[in-house]
């Protein structure tokens, strides 16, 4: 994790850079985590479901998108 002290692609000043993973579950759902000790308890998941605690289907979306461009395994739809 770093702190950006100028704008780089558009973001503002003292944004924080992450390297995360993500992946797909057998359930379908998405995990994203990072394996940073500044951010060790980071770890969530994302479902298509909107109507669910855990639905947001956009962000589902790039995901599955980017998991199938790099041949990992990805959501159907």
């Amino acid at each position: 994790m770093r702190l950006s002290r100028k704008g780089k692609g558009g973001a503002p000043p003292k944004s924080v850079a992450l390297e995360v993973l993500f992946w797909m579950t057998s359930t379908g759902s998405i995990h994203i985590a990072t394996n940073d000790p500044d951010a060790s308890t980071f770890h969530v998941s994302v479902i298509d479901d909107p109507t669910k605690a855990r639905g947001h289907p956009s962000l589902y979306r790039e995901l599955a998108k980017c998991l199938k461009k790099m041949g990992a395994p990805a959501p159907e739809k």
